[in-house]
Order: structure tokens, then sequence, then C-alpha cells
């Protein structure tokens, strides 16, 4: 018998890559990765995930679920990604979307909003606050 070990890269191999070795999966360690795996599959599944999305769900059963779910499919490559760089990330450096929620008094969430609606009102005012901290010096 081949022991698998206790962490979510060799539960995953297990489940995508090295399938036969699935039976070794212990029931501790499904329960143990059940909500890590099933968070990650909700990047492609999230309808799916939302079904076993639940605090009294069989978590071994939802694992084996999972593992024949993926049968047949191709590694999936998104399992790993981060998310997505936001625009307010690309747009802005640090310095300027602190300016920006200073003037605006706002909190991050807020300054995405605007971002993602008024991106060009927002460099505008970006532009104002330079063209005042250049005018104090």
């Amino acid at each position: 018998m081949s022991l698998v070990e206790d962490n979510l890269l060799a539960i995953s191999k297990c489940m995508f890559q090295e399938r036969n070795n699935w039976k070794f999966v212990t029931d501790e360690q499904k329960e143990k990765w059940f909500f890590i795996i099933n968070r990650n599959m909700s990047k492609k599944y999230p309808h799916l995930t939302q079904l076993l999305n639940d605090k009294n769900c069989d978590k071994v059963a939802s694992m084996d679920l999972w593992y024949y779910f993926m049968e047949g499919k191709p590694y999936p490559k998104w399992f790993w990604s981060k998310s997505e760089k936001t625009k307010l990330d690309s747009e802005f450096n640090e310095g300027e979307i602190n300016s920006l929620m200073i003037k605006f008094d706002i909190k991050r969430e807020e300054l995405d909003l605007l971002i993602k609606y008024n991106l060009t009102d927002v460099k505008e005012e970006l532009k104002y606050i330079k063209d005042g901290d250049k005018q104090l010096k």
C-alpha cells in the first residue's frame, strides 16, 4: 500500500494526474482538503461547488464526486491560477491609489467601482491632485 502525502499538491495530483493513486487518499485527507479543493473548483464550476457548499455535506463523498467528475478531462490549468489583477492595479501605482482614497475619503472597494465606471474622470482627478501638489512645492 502506498501512502499519499498529506498536502494539497499531492491530493490534487491524485485527483487530476496520477488518478490510479486516488484509492490511497484517506478519508481523513479528503475531509481535510475538501474546502480548498471545492473553493478552487469554484473558479470554473461555481454552480456545482455551490451544491456541495453545505456545512453538513459528506466531504468524503464530495471529494469522490469531484474525482469522478474530472475523469477524462485535461489537467485544469486554472486550478492554481491566482485571480486576475484589477484595472486599478494596472492603471495606478500605490501612491496614486492612496492619494485618491484620501482625497475622496473612500475605501479601496469604492475606488475600484469608480475606476470601473468612471476611469477618465478618476484619471482627470488624479491629474488635478498631482498639479495641486506641484504648485504647493
